[in-house]
């Protein structure tokens, strides 16, 4: 009979603590049966700001820009770096049918041919900021390629780390732009068939890192197609990285006020060939597709950071590669002597958000998914890749109707921190010596990916948000209620 309670009582208290408010749950359940006790409580819940540093972004999502955050007066730049997908064999025309000027028999066909232009093509169909912002870039030839299976972090520059090209004849091409790319036509841009782009042409005389020269960087990747000697680098990934491109790396080196997001990338080698004694312009596109590496390098102001860290007026959240909130969980007060034999059934945490005191057009969005996740686990999560169990992590949606976020039952989490200590052997002090985050977690913005099977929605994806968003959140201590845990206690009365 017990079991059957316990199982009513639960099931009760699951649909309840949903709710928004635990005030009157005991009175209001302990009628069900006399023999079943229900008790609630709250604990005060202590947080600050941490700085987050080295992070591993498995978004194919770039940006690129400069901002100022009109919120805090932070500069946040973006740098953007990808490489290309290679074309597979049979893609370019036959290199019989390509036009070759002044063509020399005596010399292989596939040394004369050449390419008519060539650009890389960068797709931006959102941006944040002015649209008519004149920006600058810097378009860099990679001297070698980022690695698959290396975990590179949000702050891994590449011309410090020697990942650029600096020899004569490399490519360091500068380009003025804005996202609103007046160089089209008010038609154009209003076309279903437009996308919003940023071209840089790569048509200056290019030199290999062989000291063979080029009219243009497209002609060097046609050549290096049809060689009999090189083709075969152009039948997989690694091959055409490490031996014909290792990836273009864009540096915003001008400009404030924008930050564009480039979803696609594009390498457009065009040529022209012969078909039937007619002549046709065509291009050849090596895509940036998930199939690649595309990295943000994110620059941030050292110590305009740590003074939104240091600030005890709130905790903050920032991204990308920002400011997380650290939470101190009160594991020994839930788990007292005095709950000793009491089920601990429901833990709810609510943390309200400071509405942005300083109005502005272009203040940054509000993050819109956290992620809560015990500290000591938080760079494993995200390096193994793993999904939200809502035991030992857990999600949280931004709700407009009470301005902040809430985790529904982190019991499991609290219960899960109060047995590893207890079954460690230690004394609670020489545990938190070699622990001492074990009550600790973290709140960090993500971005989620859901693939609907059937009629329903599975979660398939969980990664750092590198987009723009920004908010405060209350601080909590001990000795303030910013911050409080709402548990519910029950037990079998004997």
């Amino acid at each position: 009979m017990k079991k059957i309670f316990f199982i009513i009582t639960t099931f009760l208290i699951t649909l309840v603590s949903c709710d928004d408010t635990t005030d009157t749950l005991g009175s209001s359940l302990i009628d069900i049966n006399d023999t079943i006790h229900i008790e609630t409580k709250e604990f005060n819940v202590a947080s600050r700001s941490v700085r987050a540093t080295n992070l591993v972004s498995r978004s194919t999502t770039g940006y690129l820009g400069k901002i100022k955050d009109p919120e805090t007066g932070l500069y946040i730049q973006g740098n953007y770096m990808t490489q290309f997908r290679p074309l597979m064999l049979g893609q370019f025309e036959e290199l019989d049918s390509i036009v070759v000027e002044d063509y020399n028999p005596s010399l292989p066909r596939w040394s004369q041919v050449k390419c008519d232009s060539c650009a890389i093509m960068l797709y931006m169909p959102t941006w944040y900021g002015d649209s008519l912002e004149q920006m600058k870039l810097t378009a860099h030839e990679m001297r070698i390629p980022y690695e698959e299976g290396v975990a590179y972090p949000s702050n891994f520059n590449p011309i410090d780390e020697g990942y650029i090209r600096t020899d004569n004849g490399s490519i360091h091409k500068q380009l003025s732009y804005t996202t609103s790319n007046r160089v089209y036509s008010l038609a154009d841009r209003t076309s279903t068939n437009y996308s919003n782009n940023i071209v840089v042409t790569i048509n200056e005389p290019y030199t290999d890192i062989e000291g063979n020269t080029y009219n243009n960087y497209g002609t060097y990747i046609m050549r290096k197609y049809f060689n009999p000697a090189t083709s075969k680098y152009f039948e997989q990934q690694y091959q055409f990285n490490h031996n014909i491109c290792p990836g273009f790396y864009f540096e915003t080196s001008g400009g404030l006020g924008n930050m564009a997001t480039i979803d696609y990338a594009g390498l457009l080698v065009y040529y022209s060939f012969m078909d039937n004694d007619t002549l046709f312009h065509t291009a050849a596109i090596f895509g940036a597709t998930e199939e690649v590496l595309q990295k943000t390098y994110i620059s941030q102001e050292t110590n305009k950071m740590e003074e939104l860290v240091e600030d005890n007026s709130c905790t903050y959240l920032k991204t990308p590669a920002g400011i997380f909130t650290e939470l101190t969980l009160p594991v020994d007060e839930v788990m007292s002597k005095e709950h000793s034999k009491d089920t601990l059934s429901t833990a709810r945490l609510f943390i309200s958000r400071i509405n942005n005191s300083n109005l502005s057009d272009y203040s940054l969005p509000v993050p819109k998914t956290l992620l809560l996740v015990q500290k000591d686990s938080a760079d494993v999560f995200f390096a193994k890749q793993k999904l939200v169990d809502y035991r030992n992590t857990h999600l949280s949606s931004y709700s407009k109707t009470y301005n902040g976020y809430t985790f529904g039952n982190i019991s499991y989490l609290i219960s899960q921190m109060y047995q590893e200590r207890a079954m460690s052997g230690l004394s609670n002090e020489e545990y938190a010596a070699l622990h001492p985050d074990w009550n600790k977690v973290m709140i960090i913005p993500v971005e989620t990916t859901y693939a609907t099977l059937s009629s329903s929605s599975e979660l398939t994806k969980v990664t750092y948000d590198m987009s723009l968003t920004s908010t405060k959140l209350v601080r909590g201590s001990t000795d303030n209620n910013n911050i409080v845990l709402k548990v519910i206690y029950s037990n079998f009365s004997e």
